[in-house]
């Protein structure tokens, strides 16, 4: 019993919990944000970036983290507003995919279709997740650095995001990335489990933002 639920109180699960309650979330109470701007259509994109990093981190296998390290990245050009929510959502949706599809390939091989020398592969195994986390961070940096002061300049394809909200959960997710890093190279902190710390994490941040959100929609 405790095996489990150390298994599913990570910070990996907390992302992939957040990345599912986000779609349901936008799908289904906030759906009509996007019917009125479909400019908000980015937070599918997000969810789905969120679901793939969070499967990576149970999947060992590094064509799959490899997958989910360009999925996480995807929320630059997102993020920077490179390109038109449709076009985000669907390169994650594609990565999404591709990292499922990669699962099912690897359980029926021998050998994985990346298999580099022992001790390169050693190494990715521990860190290639950490890229993924850092491709995750460029959200609040990106939010808080570039978009900030200058919301105006991304709105072809943002909507104005100034929502105490949106920045609890930005500011949030970078100390989640460096959590999730973290758990990798330590197991405690004092006298705390850094997985567990992680997954409390994860978890806040989806209570938080969304008693700010249903509150100011008076619900």
């Amino acid at each position: 019993m405790n095996s489990t639920i150390d298994r599913f109180t990570t910070t990996g699960f907390g992302v992939l919990l957040q990345g599912i309650l986000w779609l349901i979330i936008w799908g289904g109470p906030l759906y009509f944000w996007f019917l009125l701007d479909p400019r908000w259509g980015h937070n599918y994109a997000f969810a789905l970036i969120f679901i793939t990093v969070g499967l990576a981190y149970y999947i060992r296998k590094t064509s799959c983290r490899l997958a989910a390290v360009i999925a996480a990245f995807l929320i630059v050009p997102t993020e920077m507003a490179y390109w038109s929510w449709y076009s985000a959502t669907l390169a994650a949706a594609i990565m999404l995919a591709i990292t499922i599809m990669l699962y099912f390939i690897e359980k029926i091989r021998k050998t994985e279709i990346i298999a580099p020398s022992t001790r390169l592969r050693a190494w990715l195994k521990v860190h290639i997740i950490n890229f993924a986390y850092l491709g995750l961070a460029h959200m609040p940096l990106i939010f808080f650095v570039g978009r900030w002061h200058h919301q105006e300049g991304f709105t072809q394809y943002l909507p104005i995001e100034l929502e105490a909200s949106t920045i609890i959960f930005n500011a949030m997710l970078l100390i989640l990335a460096i959590l999730g890093i973290a758990e990798r190279y330590t197991k405690t902190i004092g006298r705390f489990q850094v997985t567990k710390i992680g997954f409390a994490w994860a978890i806040l941040m989806i209570i938080l933002p969304l008693i700010l959100i249903f509150a100011g929609l008076g619900l």
